[in-house]
């Protein structure tokens, strides 16, 4: 069998096995990692300004349900506990349709960012705004829509369960938050 050189970044010819590392895996690619500060802005940004229309909705559906209506107060006395109770009359079905119009809008902005375009280009609207994408810590390609799906929920879950999540890049090797290790992902800088 004839030597191959394929520290030239040449691949490997068609039957030929890629060299191995020590331990007897193929070698981990190299990314380049994306910052800390690189992540909390995509965050912010996809958090605050890409839901921004739905929210919009919501506010003005609020203007439109609740600009007439009247809370009416009432002091209840029992023989063991005193409360307050109030009404709210005249609130405006349409205004509460628009809200709920909005919350809608909310969701499926944040699915289709989070889920779809992250899991099939490797980047929500902030990471694309700020060149950084979300890969396949194995092959470097994005996650696809499942996987996406499953990282979405582990940040639900590990950021609102332990706030560390979102400052363990700080120390790791890699820049990866709980929810990347669980579904093997890097943050990179995009190319």
């Amino acid at each position: 069998m004839s030597e191959q050189n394929w520290g030239s970044g040449q691949p490997p010819q068609y039957g030929q096995v890629p060299p191995m590392s020590p331990q007897g895996y193929p070698p981990q690619p190299a990314y380049p990692y994306a910052s800390w500060i690189s992540r909390v802005w995509a965050y912010l940004l996809d958090n605050f300004i890409v839901p921004l229309p739905g929210v919009i909705l919501m506010i003005v559906g609020a203007v439109i349900a609740f600009s007439g209506a009247e809370v009416t107060t009432y002091d209840t006395y029992g023989t063991y506990d005193n409360y307050e109770s109030s009404n709210i009359d005249g609130v405006n079905g349409a205004g509460i349709a628009v809200m709920v119009v909005g919350g809608l809008a909310i969701l499926l902005i944040e699915v289709w960012n989070y889920v779809f375009r992250q899991g099939n280009t490797g980047q929500t609207l902030g990471k694309k705004w700020l060149g950084i994408s979300v890969v396949r810590e194995s092959d470097g390609v994005p996650l696809g829509p499942g996987m996406a799906l499953l990282r979405w929920i582990m940040v639900s879950i590990l950021g609102g369960a332990c706030f560390i999540n979102y400052l363990w890049p700080l120390w790791d090797a890699k820049s990866q938050c709980w929810h990347d290790m669980v579904v093997r992902s890097v943050v990179i800088r995009a190319q």
